[in-house]
């Protein structure tokens, strides 16, 4: 039989061919049989095979680890700069927070008298840096996500206009 002749014969075979019936539920059968002919005949035969079976599972799972630990290892030699970008660069969060913090010391320590109706100003002050401290516990959650940096932001200018507004009005209510 030449090749020409295999690949006719193989082109007339059915592309897939099916048992008559499930098979698995015989196969099935005829395992758990053995198992309980074994263990009926040899009772030290099961804990014989969990023995043997106990080191070698050890020894695979050593294995994948080491393997783990050798590629991350060979990723951190080769790409050190990878892992952590937010220690060379301050975050987002962390500028803005210093940004606000300066400009509120230097308002808060320019404020010498409070205008009229600003007189609960240091309550205000608690409610807006609760906030600001909600939404930084969100931003710890998710870091540099837009909408929270944007939110934080409005709260710092929020609260240093009010600060500014508190403070350049006429004073009658010197604190």
């Amino acid at each position: 039989m030449n090749d020409q002749q295999l690949d006719n014969a193989i082109s007339k075979l059915a592309p897939q061919i099916a048992p008559q019936r499930d098979l698995w539920p015989d196969i099935s059968a005829r395992i758990d049989m053995a198992a309980q002919l074994e263990i009926t005949a040899r009772p030290d035969a099961a804990e014989a095979a969990t023995d043997t079976a106990r080191p070698t599972r050890w020894y695979w799972g050593i294995a994948a680890m080491l393997g783990l630990l050798s590629v991350f290892g060979w990723q951190q030699a080769l790409l050190p700069g990878t892992t952590s970008p937010t220690a060379a660069m301050p975050s987002t969060e962390l500028m803005l927070l210093q940004l606000y913090e300066q400009q509120k010391a230097t308002q808060l320590s320019q404020m010498v008298a409070v205008a009229e109706g600003f007189d609960n100003w240091q309550q205000q002050i608690r409610v807006w840096d609760q906030a600001i401290a909600q939404v930084r516990q969100a931003l710890a959650f998710y870091p540099d996500e837009p909408q929270l940096l944007a939110q934080l932001q409005s709260l710092y200018q929020q609260q240093l206009s009010y600060l500014q507004q508190a403070t350049l009005q006429q004073p009658l209510v010197i604190s």
